[in-house]
């Protein structure tokens, strides 16, 4: 099994456990508490594997410190609107639309980039998002 994949399946696994301990969370701590608490835990976490990796910020050039100040930005109000998601209705409706955001990437490099799709995967995206659909009721 290549690296990649393995640390796909392992985000995949990882990801099935965060989106239920943080629904749990919700329901125990209300939306902001949760939120709060297990994203102090995630920035300890990554600022300690960022110091441990020897990494630095010395020399970032801007065009990368906007990009991941933006990747930041949107990823901090998805998963503020992903856990309201969680506070206000049933797992499985957030879980299965939410999972669904490849889909958004995709679109993009076929409509930005020119970036062309096959039929079969246009097929598995589109019965992916009548999947996360019909999940849904």
């Amino acid at each position: 099994m290549s690296r990649s994949l393995l640390f796909s399946l392992a985000a995949t696994l990882l990801w099935g456990v965060w989106g239920i301990t943080a629904k749990l969370a919700a329901d125990r701590l209300g939306h902001w508490p949760s939120l709060f608490l297990y994203s102090m835990v995630s920035f300890a976490i990554i600022a300690t594997m960022f110091l441990l990796s020897g990494s630095t910020l010395r020399h970032v050039p801007a065009g990368g410190l906007i990009l991941a100040a933006a990747a930041g930005l949107s990823g901090a109000l998805a998963v503020a609107a992903f856990q309201k998601a969680l506070s206000c209705g049933p797992l499985s409706s957030s879980i299965s639309l939410t999972a669904l955001y490849p889909v958004i990437p995709v679109l993009y490099g076929v409509i930005i980039l020119s970036e062309k799709i096959t039929l079969a995967r246009g097929a598995g995206m589109g019965l992916a998002i009548v999947a996360g659909v019909l999940l849904c009721f």
